[in-house]
């Protein structure tokens, strides 16, 4: 029965979401998180509704995590990291797409809920359920974490590609693809605790009231 009415909310908030062109919901956030739209810098809070092309940024010691109105997937950016969020309607399923700047950022994704890829500033990673953590330095080199499931990677300016499993590393280096084992001492101590530390789920039902302004319902599970 709780399946059942999980399924159902899922679908009204993915119906309720596209109208209003959300795409996403800022469920936490602490220390300086930065929300961009339209390259102008807006207030926002727990709960902000996320729309197509918003970036968001976090400072020093600072994290934010989003979810995807499907309830599909949730993402997590660490400190110093900056992620531009977009998804659209695909099939009767949403396709999600985070392409991650700068910084280190986790996703973890269910699978068989549509079309989710990764974009950085050399590789683009295909994911079909999987959990796992993404890297860029400052150089615009590239990391995969694969901690379950399997992303697919591929290299666009050598043509490289390969898949990337549970417990492996992928690293990209002047268009290099390496992938090997995930050593011991991979993960930063902010890293461990997300992983250690998984939040809640949450479900937000976004909804206009008689006044037109918008509101939402939100649902933890």
């Amino acid at each position: 029965m709780k399946k059942h009415i999980l399924i159902i909310v899922a679908i009204l908030i993915l119906s309720t979401a596209l109208m209003a062109d959300t795409v996403a919901v800022l469920s936490s956030g602490k220390g300086r998180v930065t929300l961009e739209r339209k390259a102008k810098n807006i207030k926002h809070k727990n709960g902000e509704l996320l729309k197509n092309q918003d970036v968001l940024r976090t400072g020093a010691q600072s994290f934010a995590t989003y979810k995807y109105v499907d309830a599909s997937s949730q993402i997590k950016l660490f400190a110093n990291s900056v992620v531009t969020i977009s998804a659209e309607k695909s099939d009767g399923k949403l396709a999600k797409n985070v392409r991650v700047g700068r910084g280190s950022v986790y996703s973890q994704v269910k699978s068989g809920s549509g079309p989710f890829t990764v974009n950085t500033p050399t590789t683009v990673a295909s994911v079909k359920g999987t959990e796992f953590i993404t890297r860029v330095d400052e150089y615009d080199n590239s990391q995969f974490i694969v901690l379950e499931g399997e992303i697919e990677v591929e290299v666009p300016d050598t043509a490289q590609s390969g898949s990337i499993g549970g417990g492996q590393m992928g690293t990209i280096i002047d268009g290099n693809l390496v992938i090997e084992d995930t050593p011991e001492g991979a993960f930063s101590d902010e890293e461990l605790d997300a992983l250690e530390n998984p939040e809640s789920s949450t479900m937000i039902i976004p909804y206009q009231d008689e006044s037109g302004a918008s509101k939402y319902i939100r649902i933890t599970y």
